[in-house]
């Protein structure tokens, strides 16, 4: 039986499970967000309690995205060998254990080396998530599944840790170790519903198996997609990615999604360290400040929800880039004169970010990239943001102690122009509303 016609035969079956499948996935960024920014609150802790140099914080507030970093990379290419549902599952049991041993450590080396093997779970996650959602979401609404969802549930995330921050700031400097601990819950929970997904139908059909990807199909609620029987010879090579054919498409896309990482801490992870050790305010204010900027991301992101389907993505990503990269300016230039200056700037700032890059660069992660290589590009250009944030965790307490906080945060500008004008110069960007396989060729 060809693929072709496969792909004709009616699929019994509801959208709701579809949508379920992509809560379930997509929550993976909901322990993602809560745990790599709980760091930025457990630091206002962490800080006097290790009495931790700048250079020391940076080290520390880095170690789970260093293992973000390796664990995309690592675990991108084996999510194409060995199945989307299998890596998004086991990872999450490593990360339930590890978050619970953070939590007892004595001493910040320990400390480094268990939110690194945390990072390494979340890493592992990434790729396989991300693939499997880019293979289940229908073309018009890929944006939206791909960017959007996963990126309203980090930030959510995000929200929670902080709001864990404020609630124990009461409880001492030990109180970094409950905010560690209770990562496990969520994570947990998201691996029992996970237990219930297929596998991704596209991924089924490359390694041959027709039969299972229509149960897939029947059971998420989607067409078979039409795939070419060519496209179940190819094999899984990571250095496939450097070749002649995805060469220049692996270096643009990994510089731009690194490019947005440099900047984007600003309005997350950095941002209780920024207005804390930068003199504008104490610890409780701090991270109520970074609630609002949680607030107005998810404000940004729900505009991008409707964006990024209607506007040309490279419109919107120069729209959202270049809003951003002038705020910033404005910002370090006279948006610390005043509390109210500083509060409107920042929230603009954000707001700008989030309408458009931060979902844009996780939906080119994945759709730009063959069926056969879509967990190790995502791996790759995700990878390489993270070691963007890696980098922003360094620059962001050295930065505020040698230069200060004024031109710490000018400087964030200058990457978002970078990114724009690889944007602009790369037709390939233009994604909208195409299927993956017109998109990878």
């Amino acid at each position: 039986m060809s693929l072709k016609t496969v792909a004709n035969q009616p699929v019994v079956s509801t959208r709701g499970i579809l949508k379920w499948a992509a809560l379930l996935v997509a929550l993976g960024e909901f322990i993602d967000g809560y745990d790599l920014l709980v760091m930025g609150a457990a630091m206002l802790f962490l800080k006097p309690a290790f009495h931790l140099s700048p250079s020391q914080a940076g080290l520390l507030s880095s170690s789970a995205f260093v293992g973000a970093a390796v664990g995309l990379f690592f675990f991108g290419p084996i999510t194409d060998r060995l199945g989307r549902r299998t890596i998004f599952i086991v990872n999450l049991m490593f990360f339930v254990g590890f978050s619970i041993l953070s939590a007892f450590i004595t001493n910040t080396w320990e400390l480094f080396l268990t939110r690194f093997f945390v990072g390494l779970a979340v890493g592992a996650d990434i790729p396989a998530s991300t693939a499997f959602l880019a293979e289940i979401a229908p073309a018009e609404k890929r944006g939206r599944f791909l960017g959007t969802l996963p990126n309203l549930l980090w930030v959510a995330g995000a929200i929670t840790a902080t709001i864990l921050g404020i609630s124990l700031l009461h409880t001492g400097n030990n109180a970094w170790r409950w905010m560690f601990a209770t990562a496990a819950i969520p994570s947990f929970l998201v691996l029992v519903g996970r237990q219930a997904l297929p596998e991704s139908p596209r991924w089924l059909i490359r390694k041959g198996d027709v039969k299972g990807a229509e149960e897939a199909c029947r059971k998420l609620g989607i067409p078979m997609p039409e795939v070419s029987h060519e496209a179940n010879q190819q094999k899984t090579r990571f250095v496939d990615l450097f070749s002649p054919k995805y060469r220049r498409r692996s270096i643009v896309v990994s510089l731009v999604f690194g490019l947005n990482t440099l900047a984007g801490p600003i309005t997350t992870l950095a941002v209780p360290y920024i207005l804390k050790f930068g003199g504008l305010m104490s610890n409780r204010s701090s991270l109520l400040f970074s609630l609002a900027i949680y607030g107005v991301d998810i404000l940004g992101l729900l505009t991008g929800f409707f964006l990024i389907e209607k506007l040309n993505r490279r419109t919107l990503a120069y729209l959202s880039g270049g809003c951003t990269g002038l705020l910033a300016i404005v910002m370090g230039i006279i948006g610390f004169k005043s509390g109210i200056l500083l509060i409107v700037v920042y929230l603009l700032l954000a707001y700008s970010l989030w309408c458009g890059l931060a979902a844009l660069v996780w939906v080119w992660g994945s759709e730009l990239f063959p069926t056969h290589l879509r967990g190790a590009g995502q791996g790759l250009t995700n990878g390489v943001g993270r070691l963007g944030i890696v980098l922003t965790s360094f620059i962001v307490p050295m930065g505020i102690a040698s230069l200060g906080v004024r031109i710490t945060v000018v400087l964030f500008a200058i990457p978002l122009f970078i990114l724009i004008l690889l944007v602009a110069t790369h037709p390939m960007f233009d994604t909208n509303g195409k299927t993956l396989e017109s998109i990878s060729d």
